[in-house]
C-alpha cells in the first residue's frame, strides 16, 4: 500500500509531499493544475520511463520518493534475493539527471529500473487512457480473463512445460541441422558448466555467507557488549562473581550454625561457577572478533557471484546445482555421442503431450470461467449505467502465418499454436445496445465504454492476485450525472479490498472519496508552481462546491455539495 509520496523539481512541481491512506483516495483539481504530474511521479516509482524533459527548468535532477508498506510476502521476497533490506516498509527513490545518468534506490540501496519494474508490478497498477485501450488487444483479453479466473498456478505449470518443450526441442534441431549448431551448442554448454563449477557452490551457502556479513558489519558493536557483559559478571569492580563469592563466603559461616542453609550454598556454588564460565565465553568471544575489511571484500565479491548466477541460471544455489547436474548430463551425451536424433524426438514427443494436456485442461478452465465473467459483466455494466448491453468472450482459431504453419508439430496442431499461455486466443466481444450485433470492442466500445468495462472487470477479478494499490486516471471519460455517481459507488466498494486512487473531474465521484486531495498551479517568485494538499470535511464541500459551480462558489452550489457528500457518506 502506497504509504507516502515526495516529488522535488519534476516539471512544475518544486517540492510536495503527500501522505496516502487505506480506502479511496480522490485528486481533483482545474484542468492543467498538474494532476497528471502526481500520475508520471507514481509510474517513475514502479519503473516507468524517466526523461530528461521532466525536470524542473534551472534545476539538475529531479526526485521522486515513496514509501510503500509491505503487505506481500512475495515482494520481501524478491528483494531479500535481490540483496535488499526488507522490513516492513519498502522506500524507492528515482532520481533523473540532466546528463542522463539516473538511479534507482531500494530502501537506501542502489538497484536497476528491471529490478523496479519487477517489484513494482507487485506494488501498484495504473489504469488510465492506454490501460483502457488494452482491452482492445487480444492478449490483454487473456491475461484479464486469467487474472478473474485466478490462474496463476495453472500459467506457471504451463510456462514451465512449454520452456521445458522448447529446450528440449532447440538440442534436437541443434543436431539435426549439423554439425556446426551441434558444435555452438557443446560449447555454450561447456561454458555453463565450467563456469557454475568454478563458483564451488554449496547449498545454504548464501545463508552462511550472509550471517557472516552481519557479524563483520556488526563486530566491534558485539565486542562492545561481550567486554561489558564479562566486566559485569567477572572483572569489574562490582562483579557478580565477586559479591556473589562474598555471600557464599558468609553463608558458610552462618551454615555452621543452621545447616539449614547449605541447599542454598549448593544452589549459589552452582551459579557461581556458571556465572564464571559464562564470563570465560564472553571473553573468548570478543578475542575472536575484529574487524576484517578484507574479508568483508570477499563476501560481498562471493555475494554478487552468487547474485550473477542466480539471475543467469535459476532463483537459488540449490536450483543452479540441480541445472548443473542436468547440464553435466547434457554435456556428456553431446561429447559423447550419445544424444541421438531418435532418443531426443522420443523426449520431444513426450514433453510436448505433456505441455497440450496442460493447455488442453487450462483452455477448458478459460471456458468455464468465461461463462461466469459474460454473466458477472453483463450485470456489472448494467449497473454501470450500460442497461441492455451484452458482454461476451469469444475464442478465436489461431490466424497462422507462414511461419507459424513452418513450425508444424510440436507447437503447432490443427488452428491452434502453443505458446507459454496455452494454445487459446481470445477476445472480447460487446453488444452496447438491445438489438445489437455483438462486435470486437474495437468496433463498438467508446472511451466512456472502455473506462467503464475496464472498471467492471477490475471490481470483478480484484480478489484475484492484484497489487494493493490500483490507480485510476481517466476513468470518467465520456460519462456524467447519474452514471458518474454509479461509478464512484463502484471505485468506493473496490476500495474496500484495495487501496484506491482516483483522479477525476466529476463531483458525483469525488463526492464518494474516503480521502480527497486537490492539486492547484500558482505562482510563486515569478514562476509557476504546482502544489497538492489533503483536504479537510470542509475544504472537500467547497471543492466540490466549486467543482459544481465553477469559479464563482454559490450558496446553492454549496447545499447540494453537502447533498452530494451526505448522500454518497448514507450509500
Amino acid at each position: 500500500m502506497l504509504r507516502h509520496l515526495h516529488i522535488k523539481n519534476l516539471a512544475l512541481i518544486d517540492d510536495l509531499e503527500l501522505a496516502f491512506e487505506r480506502g479511496l483516495n480522490v485528486i481533483t483539481g482545474e484542468t492543467g493544475a498538474g494532476k497528471s504530474l502526481l500520475m508520471q511521479a507514481l509510474a517513475l516509482t514502479v519503473g516507468g520511463r524517466a526523461v530528461a524533459e521532466l525536470i524542473r527548468h534551472e534545476t539538475q535532477e529531479a526526485v521522486v520518493e515513496a514509501v510503500f508498506a509491505l503487505e506481500d510476502p512475495r515482494i520481501t521476497q524478491l528483494l531479500e534475493e535481490g540483496g535488499y533490506a526488507a522490513d516492513e516498509e519498502l522506500l524507492v527513490r528515482r532520481v533523473i539527471s540532466q546528463n542522463g545518468r539516473g538511479r534507482v534506490y531500494l530502501n537506501g540501496a542502489i538497484a536497476t529500473v528491471t529490478v523496479l519494474r519487477q517489484i513494482g508490478e507487485r506494488l501498484l497498477h495504473i489504469y488510465g487512457q492506454h490501460e483502457q485501450q488494452t482491452l482492445l488487444e487480444a492478449e490483454a483479453a487473456l491475461g484479464l480473463l486469467d487474472g478473474f479466473a485466478g490462474l496463476g498456478k495453472r500459467l506457471e505449470e504451463m510456462g514451465q512445460s512449454y520452456h521445458t518443450l522448447r529446450h528440449i526441442w532447440t538440442r534436437l534441431q541443434a543436431v539435426t541441422t549439423g554439425k556446426a549448431a551441434a558444435e555452438a551448442r557443446r560449447e555454450l554448454v561447456r561454458f555453463q558448466v565450467d563456469e557454475i563449477k568454478r563458483a564451488a557452490l554449496r547449498p545454504g551457502e548464501e545463508e552462511a555467507l550472509r550471517q557472516e556479513k552481519t557479524v563483520l558489519l556488526n563486530a566491534e558493536k558485539l565486542a562492545q557488549g561481550a567486554a561489558a557483559g564479562e566486566e559485569l559478571l567477572s572483572t569489574g569492580e562490582a562483579a557478580l562473581s565477586d559479591q556473589l563469592g562474598r555471600l557464599l563466603t558468609r553463608l558458610r559461616e552462618l551454615a555452621r550454625i543452621d545447616d539449614s542453609l547449605k541447599d542454598i550454598i549448593v544452589l549459589l556454588s552452582s551459579g557461581l561457577a556458571q556465572i564464571e564460565e559464562a564470563a570465560l565465553q564472553l571473553r573468548k568471544y570478543s578475542e575472536r572478533l575484529q574487524m576484517n575489511p578484507e574479508r568483508l571484500e570477499e563476501l560481498d565479491a562471493r555475494l554478487i557471484l552468487l547474485s550473477r548466477l542466480k539471475h543467469k541460471y535459476g532463483g537459488s544455489v540449490e536450483a543452479i546445482l540441480t541445472l548443473q547436474a542436468a547440464l553435466e548430463q547434457e554435456l556428456q551425451r553431446l561429447e559423447g555421442g550419445e544424444e541421438s536424433i531418435v532418443m531426443l524426438r522420443q523426449e520431444v514427443e513426450t514433453a510436448a503431450a505433456a505441455a497440450w494436456a496442460q493447455a488442453h485442461t487450462l483452455s477448458l478452465a478459460r471456458r468455464a470461467a468465461a461463462e461466469i465473467l459474460e454473466t458477472r459483466m453483463t450485470t456489472e455494466l448494467a449497473a454501470l449505467g450500460m442497461k441492455g448491453a451484452t458482454f461476451s468472450v469469444r475464442f478465436q482459431a489461431e490466424k497462422l502465418d507462414e511461419a507459424g504453419e513452418a513450425m508444424g508439430e510440436p507447437f503447432v496442431r490443427d488452428t491452434h499454436r502453443l505458446r507459454d499461455t496455452g494454445c487459446d486466443c481470445v477476445e472480447f466481444y460487446l453488444s452496447a445496445n438491445p438489438g445489437e450485433p455483438l462486435l470486437p470492442l474495437a468496433q463498438v466500445a467508446s472511451g466512456g465504454e472502455l473506462s467503464r468495462l475496464m472498471l467492471a472487470l477490475k471490481a470483478l477479478s480484484v480478489a484475484v492476485d492484484e497489487a494493493p494499490t490500483l490507480i485510476f486516471d481517466e476513468v470518467d471519460a465520456g460519462i456524467g450525472g447519474a452514471i458518474a455517481e454509479v461509478v464512484g459507488r463502484r471505485l468506493k466498494a473496490l476500495a474496500q479490498q484495495r487501496q484506491v486512487l482516483c483522479i477525476t473531474h466529476l463531483p458525483q465521484i469525488a463526492a464518494f472519496a474516503d480521502h480527497a486531495y486537490t492539486v492547484v498551479k500558482g505562482t510563486m517568485k515569478g514562476r509557476t508552481v504546482s502544489s497538492a494538499k489533503r483536504l479537510t470535511r470542509s475544504e472537500q464541500l467547497q471543492e466540490l462546491a466549486r467543482m459544481l459551480g465553477g469559479v464563482e462558489i454559490t450558496a446553492e452550489a454549496k447545499r447540494h455539495a453537502r447533498e452530494m457528500l451526505e448522500g454518497a457518506r448514507r450509500g
